[in-house]
């Protein structure tokens, strides 16, 4: 599967890359099964504007400093 198309300019990738995240996010939906489902992406694909605190699975984190 390929990865994300907007994963070199998104901040949960960059920001969460690591740690008990990474399996979560950046597996699943950045590089993987989910990649259909991310919610950023959904966003972006329909040139809406994608909030900072949005995470791949449509919750939110009041910052991305918690990953």
């Amino acid at each position: 599967m390929a990865d994300c198309e907007y994963i070199a300019n998104c901040p949960v990738f960059e920001k969460c890359r690591t740690g008990v995240i990474k399996n979560v996010f950046n597996i699943k939906y950045c590089r993987g099964s989910e990649l259909e489902n991310c919610a950023r992406r959904i966003l972006k694909k329909a040139g809406k504007e994608v909030p900072l605190s949005l995470l791949p699975n449509g919750e939110h984190l009041e910052t991305l400093k918690s990953c």
